[in-house]
């Protein structure tokens, strides 16, 4: 998905562009509400840069890691273009101890970049963080699908406009296991027609809230916070996506 076919989901990540100074300058006012002024902050899947750039603009020493080199190509490219402080690494972060050195004051997992696995191999990637925050440091996990929120608003058929491309999304859902299955067939438009591109399959497992909050948890971050929106900020409710805050004592 994000590699041997990552031009079709950088259509995607490409239009969520423009929304991205206005979500960082939220995640900054996260941040400081939990005592992180300025320092070195990591992003988990940071795709092609839009979070970790527009954080680095606000002062941030910034660090994104993705698995995709396209993106890292175009994440680094953008960067020279800002001229900003930021470090961009191609890199599983199933294995991130390979990729970073140090600690961090943040580390940030945002757009869902945590499922794609299974349980067992995220809560490893908990205990990872944990090691890599420093005391007081915060893990911020942010729109990011919860089961809650897939269970309120769950449909077998979508279609959404991704740049170039209206994607027809075939859903389904294994409730038992938590786990979606996602079909996402891309076409072009060619005047009033549309022309079959390509198609992206993967699962996904749907965390319910209480499930990060176990695994925070378990390697030894403490729950902080939880918002319906980055965007608003207002406080969760009980069908909101995962926008959490944990914190290293």
């Amino acid at each position: 998905m994000f590699v041997d076919k990552a031009d079709l989901w950088l259509a995607n990540m490409n239009e969520a562009w423009k929304h991205a100074p206005g979500i960082t300058r939220q995640i900054s006012k996260v941040l400081k509400k939990h005592g992180i002024q300025k320092g070195k902050i990591l992003e988990l899947g940071c795709g092609n840069g839009r979070i970790s750039i527009n954080l680095a603009r606000l002062g941030y020493n910034v660090t994104g890691v993705d698995i995709s080199p396209r993106y890292i190509r175009d994440a680094q490219a953008r960067a020279a273009r800002a001229r900003v402080r930021t470090r961009f690494v191609q890199g599983d972060h199933r294995y991130i101890e390979r990729h970073v050195r140090g600690t961090f004051n943040a580390v940030i997992s945002i757009w869902t970049s945590l499922g794609f696995y299974d349980q067992r191999t995220d809560q490893r990637l908990f205990f990872k963080v944990a090691r890599l925050l420093q005391k007081k440091g915060v893990f911020l996990i942010l729109v990011t699908m919860s089961r809650e929120r897939l269970l309120s608003i769950f449909n077998t058929k979508l279609y959404h406009d991704s740049g170039p491309y209206v994607v027809l999304n075939d859903n389904t859902m294994d409730r038992n296991r938590s786990i979606i299955h996602n079909r996402w067939i891309f076409y072009k438009r060619k005047g009033r027609d549309l022309v079959y591109e390509d198609e992206l399959a993967f699962s996904l497992r749907i965390y319910a809230i209480p499930e990060f909050l176990a695994m925070a948890e378990k390697a030894g971050m403490e729950f902080r916070e939880a918002f319906h929106s980055i965007v608003t900020l207002e406080p969760a409710r009980s069908d909101s996506p995962a926008n959490l805050v944990f914190q290293k004592p």
